[in-house]
């Protein structure tokens, strides 16, 4: 059992929470029994697997290391540790088919709109999802607010800009007003914008967008959350 927080696996997890470091080692922590489920549901094979001492171990999971309550919260970023913890190898760099279309998050920062939106994608059976800056997408946090989804998702990191989708589908960028309605996009594969909550899409990638997209509002609202509104846009293009 891991009982020491000075232990080097403990301090090693726990330098994760620092998106470099977390780089460096080539790890993705995950925490949550939820979330660690749907990573092993997706074939994920952990590299550590902790399980706090006082808390049951599922039957289907593989052996786990048990700690105790200071490992858990030293490892955890999570303000009340579930006491479910594990490492994975971080995935590699898949290839990117232009051509299918996707989600791109273009500078969504926030942790939680940005795993609301992977787990959006998961849902939606939507091929791939281009992280275009803004939050890690193997943060924990991220990872947490997708409940595992995130593994059944293609991501690719891509810091640069909207060339490395250019030749492949309709790139639409989801705007406040002065878009077209979803009804009116044709029906077909495209790349959906959605950018932050506090800048909006980055202008590289607004310029090169080819559609805008808006959605009505006949409540009167100015505005919707980032992964509110991404997701209803997500679903109505999905659905069309």
């Amino acid at each position: 059992m891991l009982t020491s927080t000075d232990n080097p696996l403990v301090r090693r997890l726990a330098a994760c929470q620092d998106p470099r470091k977390r780089r460096e080692e080539g790890m993705v922590v995950v925490e949550g029994r939820r979330a660690i489920d749907g990573c092993l549901a997706a074939g994920w094979l952990p590299v550590h697997l902790l399980v706090r001492e006082d808390l049951p171990i599922p039957a289907h999971w593989p052996t786990a290391t048990p700690i105790n309550d200071r490992v858990a919260t030293r490892i955890s970023q999570a303000s009340s540790p579930s006491g479910y913890l594990a490492a994975f190898p971080e995935p590699p760099a898949p290839s990117l088919d232009v051509t299918l279309g996707g989600l791109v998050l273009a500078g969504v920062a926030d942790p939680g709109n940005s795993g609301t939106l992977i787990r959006t994608a998961a849902a939606l059976a939507l091929p791939q999802v281009v992280i275009a800056g803004g939050a890690d997408p193997w943060a924990a946090k991220v990872i947490q607010a997708t409940a595992g989804a995130i593994a059944a998702v293609t991501i690719l990191v891509h810091p640069g800009g909207p060339e490395v989708l250019a030749g492949g589908a309709p790139r639409c960028a989801l705007v406040v007003s002065g878009g077209t309605p979803p009804a009116a996009l044709k029906a077909g594969p495209r790349w959906l914008i959605v950018g932050g909550e506090a800048n909006g899409i980055p202008a590289p990638w607004l310029a090169a967008c080819e559609e805008r997209l808006t959605l009505p509002m006949p409540g009167g609202t100015e505005s919707l959350n980032a992964a509110v509104a991404g997701s209803i846009a997500a679903y109505l293009m999905a659905t069309r």
